[in-house]
């Protein structure tokens, strides 16, 4: 005898819910992996495009460049990732960018690039055809070309030289001209300094506490003005602060990257930081700054014609005792004159760790650790000029960061990653 029994309706509502349940875990655990196999597949295609990015960065070192064009043509390797390298100048810094793409997806890195050499010479002294003259404790090690007249010691207020070698390095003969610099940097160096035309970019009214930071991958901001005095903000990145007179940077102000341009440049005592101030007249740093890589103190002068210029007017970088500047420090005069006074003055107890380049005179008694490219030295003590004197003043090649990146000479191109932006 079979029995029948009727099931209730909620059991049955119970069922059906356990089986949505089982089918939506079902669903989600299929979503999941799907994800999971999208995600590793995206994850795989961009470290191959970061991976693409680096050695297109490399690879275009090794390429001449093109005058006036963009660097690289884009191309398509085999795991079918194209590539571009683009290249334009920030101050007068090459900055260097390069976009890897694999459907829609795209990785670009941005960089400042520069010139190193692993056997970059310590001191390049112009041929003027008089001797140099090293006295006191005076020292350069590294590799040294020099006038044809070659090297001897002196005495300067009775001190003569301490050490037992004249260059600790190998020495050559020099010519009578400089190493110029690359056509691109001398390019933005002249636009820089000779243009009075409002640059490009974003207007960005100073305000104080006001915090500014902006990506190398946006337009630029630009601040503009006749005098501009920078206290209590901070800036960074694609930043230009543009003065039709003259900028101040004060020890409260914090820069990074950005690019200062001016007829005239002071920063004061104890300012901290690292950025470009490119300016047409005068650059000034006071005691106990802290400027690090890759800093760039240039000035360039533009030919005038009759000019007689006091000798207040005449050092064009100073930078003050105690200071320390990780960078380029750069000197160009158009003008034949020279006169006794240094140009570039970098006092005691001033380090500069990178390049001095100057085509007038120079007057160093702090430590270069690494490069000199110099029309000529000089020392002023007591109200008397000794010309051609390096007295008490320290150029050491040896301490030359590998890595160093810096400035491109003619007939060298970049080969060195400076700083990678953001």
């Amino acid at each position: 005898m079979i029995w029948s029994k009727k099931i209730k309706a909620g059991a049955l509502q119970f069922v059906l819910f356990i089986g949505a349940i089982i089918a939506v875990l079902l669903l989600a655990f299929v979503l999941l992996s799907h994800t999971h196999a999208l995600f590793d597949k995206k994850t795989d295609i961009t470290v191959d495009l970061i991976q693409a990015v680096d050695r297109a960065m490399y690879r275009s070192f090794d390429q001449n460049e093109e005058r006036g064009h963009p660097w690289e043509p884009s191309k398509t390797n085999e795991l079918g990732i194209q590539t571009n390298v683009q290249k334009e100048y920030w101050g007068v810094l090459e900055k260097r960018s390069v976009t890897a793409q694999k459907g829609k997806i795209q990785f670009t890195k941005t960089s400042f690039v520069g010139h190193g050499d692993d056997d970059r010479y310590a001191l390049y002294l112009k041929d003027n055809q008089r001797p140099m003259v090293i006295a006191g404790s005076a020292k350069i090690t590294g590799d040294a070309l020099l006038p044809q007249r070659g090297i001897k010691m002196g005495n300067i207020q009775g001190f003569g030289y301490t050490r037992s070698q004249l260059v600790y390095g190998r020495t050559k003969q020099s010519n009578a001209a400089l190493p110029k610099l690359n056509d691109g940097m001398q390019r933005q160096l002249d636009r820089l300094t000779n243009s009075r035309e409002l640059p490009k970019g974003d207007g960005l009214d100073l305000e104080k506490n006001m915090v500014v930071a902006n990506s190398f991958l946006e337009e630029p901001k630009v601040v503009q003005g006749d005098f501009i005095d920078l206290a209590e903000v901070s800036l960074s990145g694609n930043i230009l602060v543009w003065a039709t007179d003259a900028i101040r940077v004060h020890q409260s102000a914090q820069l990074r990257d950005v690019v200062l341009i001016a007829p005239k440049i002071e920063v004061t005592d104890g300012v901290a930081g690292s950025f470009q101030a490119i300016a047409s007249e005068w650059i000034t740093v006071g005691r106990d700054c802290t400027l690090d890589y890759p800093t760039v103190l240039a000035v360039q002068r533009s030919r005038t014609y009759g000019e007689k210029m006091s000798t207040e007017q005449d050092t064009r970088i100073l930078v003050e005792r105690g200071s320390w500047v990780s960078g380029m420090l750069i000197y160009m005069d158009q003008n034949e004159y020279k006169g006794n006074s240094p140009y570039i003055k970098i006092e005691e107890e001033v380090t500069i760790k990178g390049e001095i380049h100057c085509t007038q005179n120079l007057e160093l008694k702090g430590s270069v650790l690494g490069s000199v490219t110099t029309n000529a030295f000089v020392a002023k003590e007591n109200g008397n000029v000794y010309l051609n004197h390096l007295f008490h003043g320290r150029v050491d090649a040896s301490l030359f960061p590998i890595e160093y990146g810096g400035i491109c000479y003619e007939n060298s191109n970049a080969n060195r990653i400076m700083k990678w932006l953001y």
